[in-house]
């Protein structure tokens, strides 16, 4: 299966690793000759949110508290205005990462067009800062107000994050991400692309946008908490692992995270900080119809468990323009996990 996928031109490195929480089945594959580490996107702003639940875990903060009692008020200002007033003082730590609160996504401007010379254009971005994001966002119209019982995925809400992980921890998020998450896991080859550390992406699996090499290593390192981690498929499988097994979350953390989940995209609810993808029984071939709880990226990365049958599943395209492939790849994944 993994072979067959590697050959489409749209691929590339193709990575995957499975495992059961029984230890019974742990499967890796990789491209031959490929590079150990990729780029995860989105599925970095699960890390994120396990961080901030394990600081709500610990007292030192809570999911309904405004976000304008850790953040300066100036930050929050305009971002939502929704109705004819400003909603700075609404927005709470749940609704930024669960993408309940309102917020323009800064990133709709970022977009890049497909019929440009991708790599050049890539190359030349100089990336972005936090306040230009917050900007770029107050310029946009705000499509409801917060908790207000919808949600629409907005990188601008992991851009406040970011920023609240780095005020309450005192330190920048990748130090924080280290000290908090992946030292105690042993991880250790997972990091933060940051503009200071750009030789993170040129030491990863190359990118594709399309048929085109994509060059973005600024582009990515402003993404932060939003999308901005190097990782492999063995150090997210650990990851993922410790999420659901209770190593790295306490399990009422977990239930908080999985829990109130509101749609999102085309088969996929949203929790705090994690998707949570439904597939047909007869599409992934598992004994019962289950919830995939994880998280999936723009660069192809998927990060998934299925609680009920105890798989995980972990892997890679490395295409940032074909996201139905991604999901082709976690699908045979799992139909091979069964029948195993």
């Amino acid at each position: 299966m993994c072979e067959r996928l590697d050959r489409d031109p749209r691929v590339s490195e193709l990575k995957l690793r499975v495992a059961d929480r029984s230890g019974t089945l742990d499967y890796g594959w990789a491209a031959p000759g490929s590079r150990a580490k990729n780029a995860i996107a989105s599925s970095t702003k699960t890390f994120a949110a396990v961080l901030v639940l394990r600081r709500i875990a610990a007292g030192d903060l809570t999911l309904e508290q405004p976000l304008v009692s850790i953040l300066p008020r100036t930050d929050l200002e305009d971002l939502n205005r929704f109705g004819g007033r400003d909603h700075a003082e609404d927005i709470t730590v749940r609704d930024v990462l669960a993408h309940t609160s309102g917020i323009p996504n800064y990133y709709a401007a970022k977009a890049l067009d497909p019929r440009s010379d991708i790599a050049a254009v890539t190359a030349a971005d100089p990336g972005w800062s936090f306040d230009e994001t917050l900007e770029i966002a107050r310029g946009m119209n705000a499509p409801f107000a917060p908790h207000s019982g919808r949600a629409q995925y907005s990188f601008t809400n992991y851009q406040l994050v970011g920023r609240l992980i780095e005020t309450i921890a005192g330190c920048p998020l990748e130090v924080a991400l280290r000290r908090e998450l992946l030292d105690p896991l042993g991880v250790t080859d997972t990091a933060l692309l940051t503009p200071s550390s750009l030789e993170l992406f040129d030491a990863a699996s190359p990118l594709l946008h399309g048929s085109q090499p994509y060059r973005g290593a600024r582009r990515l390192a402003s993404l932060g908490a939003e999308g901005a981690l190097v990782s492999t498929t063995a150090d997210t499988m650990r990851f993922l692992r410790a999420v659901f097994e209770g190593e790295i979350l306490d399990p009422r953390m977990l239930s908080l995270a999985t829990a109130d989940r509101l749609p999102l995209f085309p088969r996929v609810t949203y929790g705090v900080g994690m998707m949570a993808l439904s597939l047909p029984r007869l599409l992934t071939r598992l004994p019962r119809p289950g919830v995939l709880l994880g998280h999936a990226g723009m660069t192809g990365h998927v990060m998934f468990a299925e609680p009920v049958s105890g798989l995980y599943a972990v892997g890679t395209i490395n295409q940032l323009a074909a996201p139905r492939l991604s999901f082709r790849l976690l699908v045979a994944a799992l139909r091979a996990a069964h029948a195993s």
